[in-house]
């Protein structure tokens, strides 16, 4: 992965934090963009009445940098997925109905209709006896004094993993933060339409594990439906 990629990764971390935490009714990640916007244009009005210096162009374009990197970590889901050619060696083990992988997910997860899009939370896998998938997110909310992740995303929260509705799985690599995980990225259909999930893995040998679980369930599904 690259340099680039490395540091967007590394933005992106704060970025997603500040977007899942709240002070009061307000996201924070809104109130950061707002206040950037505001001390550019404030920024911006003193260079006018006081002439322009080095100082204003600076502050000026630190504000708006920060803006933009914000915006382009939501807009890419604040996760850098890069896909590789990842074949999945002989000899590695099935994974047995109800078995469970501890692994780490992003994706929109649910419950009790509700619905919320987490980066990189442990999760755990397991395959049921219907063929199903089903991931499992444990989520912690950590709030002080009213600013933080609201107490009504502490718990548990789903998604069910339905070969017949994976459209595509792709190996890769995946970073986030500081972290750099083998991972695999899987689109899927949802009833609200496509989603992309990731899940990445502990080590390589973890990955071809779940790899060779989530393939042959779909290729096992679409072979059914060509006969």
């Amino acid at each position: 992965m690259s340099i680039r990629d490395r540091f967007l990764a590394l933005i992106s971390a704060p970025a997603y934090a500040l977007r899942r935490s709240k002070a009061g009714f307000l996201r924070l990640h809104v109130g950061v963009i707002v206040l950037c916007l505001v001390s550019a244009a404030y920024v911006a009005y003193r260079g006018w009445q006081e002439g322009f210096a080095l100082t204003h162009a600076a502050l000026a374009v630190v504000c708006l940098l920060v803006v933009a990197l914000m915006v382009w970590a939501e807009a890419h889901r604040y996760v850098v997925f890069h896909p590789l050619t990842t074949v999945v060696p002989e000899g590695t083990r099935d994974l047995a109905p109800e078995e469970k992988l501890f692994v780490r997910g992003s994706g929109t997860f649910e419950v009790s209709d509700m619905s919320r899009y987490l980066v990189e939370v442990p999760v755990v896998f397991w395959p049921t006896q219907p063929a199903e998938h089903i991931l499992a997110a444990k989520v912690r909310a950590f709030s002080l004094l009213g600013v933080g992740v609201p107490s009504g995303e502490r718990g548990w929260w789903y998604i069910f993993l339905e070969p017949r509705r994976v459209i595509e799985i792709v190996p890769g690599e995946l970073c986030f933060g500081l972290r750099l995980r083998p991972a695999v990225r899987v689109l899927h259909r949802t009833d609200k339409g496509h989603e992309l999930l990731y899940l990445s893995c502990d080590t390589p040998q973890q990955l071809a594990v779940l790899l060779k679980e989530l393939q042959g369930k779909m290729e096992a599904e679409r072979a059914r439906n060509e006969e």
